[in-house]
Formats: C-alpha cells, sequence, structure tokens
C-alpha cells in the first residue's frame, strides 16, 4: 500500500540530499526526503568538523561554479542565522611543474594570488618543512566550512519550509511507473512525481535496478587531528589551511587546517584510504593509515608533535575521472541521478542542492554541468 504522495523524493540525508530538499522547498515543491540512518550520521560522508571551501582549481567551469557556491553560502548564513563560513588565507604547495596547471587557470579567471618561493613560505609560516624544489600560491579566498552544521541548516531549514524529512528508513527499490516513480523502503511505498538519488557510496545497488552500471568505487578515508604543544599559532590568522600538491600523484593533497570546530588541526593525506565494499558498515580506523598520515605531518609540519587526539573515516564514492555526475537518468527523465563528491563536492552544496531541484522540477539548469554528464567518455569507457 503506497504511504505517502509528494512532488519530489529524495533518497540520501547527507548533505547533497538536505540541500536538494531545501531547495526543492524553496520553490513550494512537496518534498519527502528518506535517510537510512539519521541526519548528520557518522556512516557516509558529510560528517565532521570542517570542509574546506577554494576557488582555486584547474578548470575555468569549476572556478565559475565555486563563486556562485560561494555567494550561496553566504546566502544560506543569513537565512539560518549561523555563522557556517570562515574566511580563512591559504597555501598551494607544490613544485613549479606541479602548479603550473593551476596557475594558468587562477590567472585566466582571475583569481588573486602571490607565488611565494620556499624561503618565503618558511619565513612567514615557520610551521612548515619544504623541500627546495618547492613553492607555493598563497590566496585569502579560501574558506573552511562547518561541515557537521551546514549539513543540519539544510535540513531545519528544509523542514521550516515544509520538507518531510524520515530518517531510519532504507530505500530498497526505485521503480519508474507512468507519470512518476514509486520508492520502496522496508516500512513502505512512497510515491511521487520524480525521485533524486544522492545515496553516495549506496548508489549503485539502486542503479542497477534502473539498468546503469556506473563505474564508481568507494574509499574509506581517513582524517586526523593533532593537539599541538601551543594551539595558539595554530589559529586561524597565523596558521594557514594547505594543500600540499604531492610528486608522483594524479590530484592528491596532504591537506592541513587551522583549528576550526575542532579542539586540533585537522590534517589528512587526501585518496589514500583502502577501498572497501559500498555495504562494508566497518568505521573503525585503520592504524596502518593513520601512521602514514603521521609520518607526512612530521616531515612537513615538524613542530605540530604527534599527539593525535582524534582519528575518523568518511566515505569517498569516486568517479574514474574525479568529476562529479549530476544528471537525468536517460530512460527515466524523472530520475535524477547525483553522485557529487569524489571527495571535493561539498564546497559546492549549495549550488548542486539548486541545480538538482532544476533537474528534477524542469528537467534543465542554466548552470554549466556538461562535465558531470552521465555519458562523458571516461565514464563510458570505464563501463566498457
Amino acid at each position: 500500500m503506497i504511504k505517502h504522495n509528494a512532488d519530489i523524493i529524495v533518497v540520501g540525508g547527507g548533505v547533497m540530499g538536505c540541500t536538494t530538499a531545501h531547495q526543492l522547498a524553496k520553490n513550494s515543491r512537496t518534498v519527502l526526503l528518506l535517510e537510512q540512518y539519521t541526519i548528520g550520521n557518522r556512516m557516509g560522508s558529510s560528517h565532521g568538523a570542517s570542509r574546506l571551501f577554494r576557488l582555486a582549481h584547474t578548470s575555468v567551469d569549476y572556478v565559475e561554479l565555486a563563486r556562485i557556491a560561494h555567494k550561496m553560502w553566504r546566502e544560506l548564513e543569513s537565512e539560518s542565522g549561523e555563522h557556517l563560513m570562515q574566511q580563512v588565507d591559504a597555501l598551494d604547495i607544490g613544485t613549479p611543474a606541479i602548479l603550473a596547471e593551476l596557475r594558468t587557470t587562477l590567472e585566466a579567471t582571475g583569481v588573486p594570488f602571490e607565488a611565494l618561493d620556499q624561503d618565503e613560505i618558511m619565513r612567514r609560516f615557520p610551521h612548515f618543512s619544504l623541500s627546495e624544489e618547492d613553492m607555493g600560491f598563497y590566496q585569502a579566498d579560501y574558506a573552511m566550512l562547518a561541515a557537521d552544521r551546514c549539513v543540519s541548516a539544510f535540513a531545519a531549514l528544509a523542514r521550516g519550509l515544509g520538507a518531510s524529512i524520515v530518517e531510519g528508513e532504507a530505500v530498497q527499490q526505485v521503480r519508474p511507473v507512468s507519470g512518476g516513480v514509486e520508492v520502496r523502503t522496508e516500512k513502505g511505498t512512497y510515491s511521487a512525481g520524480g525521485v533524486v538519488l544522492c545515496a553516495g557510496s549506496w548508489m549503485q545497488a539502486l542503479l542497477r535496478q534502473l539498468g546503469i552500471e556506473l563505474p564508481l568505487t568507494v574509499r574509506k578515508e581517513h582524517l586526523t587531528y593533532y593537539m599541538p604543544g601551543d594551539p595558539e599559532s595554530w589559529m586561524p590568522g597565523r596558521f594557514p589551511l594547505f594543500r600540499h600538491h604531492l610528486s608522483g600523484t594524479n590530484g592528491r593533497w596532504g591537506v592541513g587546517f587551522p583549528i576550526f570546530e575542532h579542539h586540533g588541526v585537522k590534517l589528512l593525506v587526501d585518496c589514500t584510504g583502502p577501498f572497501v565494499e559500498p555495504d562494508d558498515p566497518d568505521r573503525s580506523v585503520d592504524q596502518a593509515v593513520v601512521s602514514r598520515v603521521r609520518e607526512y605531518a612530521a616531515g612537513i609540519l615538524p613542530t605540530l608533535g604527534d599527539d593525535i587526539i582524534e582519528a575518523q573515516t568518511c566515505r569517498y564514492t569516486m568517479t574514474p575521472d574525479d568529476d562529479l555526475i549530476l544528471d537525468l537518468h536517460p530512460a527515466y527523465p524523472q530520475v535524477v541521478v547525483a553522485s557529487p563528491c569524489s571527495g571535493h563536492g561539498f564546497k559546492f552544496a549549495p549550488l548542486i542542492g539548486r541545480i538538482l531541484a532544476d533537474l528534477a522540477v524542469r528537467g534543465a539548469t542554466k548552470y554549466n554541468i556538461g562535465r558531470f554528464r552521465l555519458d562523458r567518455q571516461a565514464i563510458r569507457q570505464s563501463s566498457a
């Protein structure tokens, strides 16, 4: 028996699902969001103290989208009455060759930056120990997002606008029908005119039912928090957020945050955790990964110390080219497919919510999302 009707059902209550529900409700749509755990749970990809925001990308379209997202984060702060985004100075560190593509895009898009050599970085920020070939781009327009509070804010605003958010109810099947969809959970069946799938690392099982086999992989990533001996010197304004573009890697970074929304300095080495099955319930910390992060920290931040006061895991759902997926199902236009992460989607969340709402309601959006199509070459080749 069908329990509920809605204009649009959103599957998944992470940051993307919550922001989509918020945007749909703002557009006077009847929204039902289904989350298998609770809003703010630690089983997926959206939890934690912080995420970074940046305009620094190697593609012009990403920079353009980031600029729009920045305005929307500020609008969210006004709407929610919360301070969710803290501007911070930052460094992109690497060899001149590794940073060359980033430099080209920053110059082409007019993003302000200052090129610093190794000596100047270490003079301004004595926290670092860098090799002679390293340099950096110093920028003042990075920011830190209070991740847990951002998700809560989206959910609260969506509820305030009339969206229904159902927690503790896992979706088992999505079935296109004439005029819409039926979504079956362990507790009942819901009907709607359309559905937005934001299921994170659980996406693949739902898409297989709809005839799509996407080449998605899931990594269990690790975040570590250090308690330095002198916390004041690691606060925003004294210690910069940084991305260290690592030699011999393809788009992978060591990343460090000043103290923000947590007692410790956040540090991770991006995309180095083990691959896991999407339904693997294990969220325990892999000490071998933590040891590698500790070794990296000792090399680049020798005065930080090794007092790890907390380590967490989260899920990265990766596409072959690390780009997002934001598109309509090719056979069922009432189904919107969103796999917007590969470890770097959070910063775009309010804009992604608007894009997904556009796709669900009108089947199109004014924003430039051509890069994120389901039928792009990298997806087709990997699927084949």
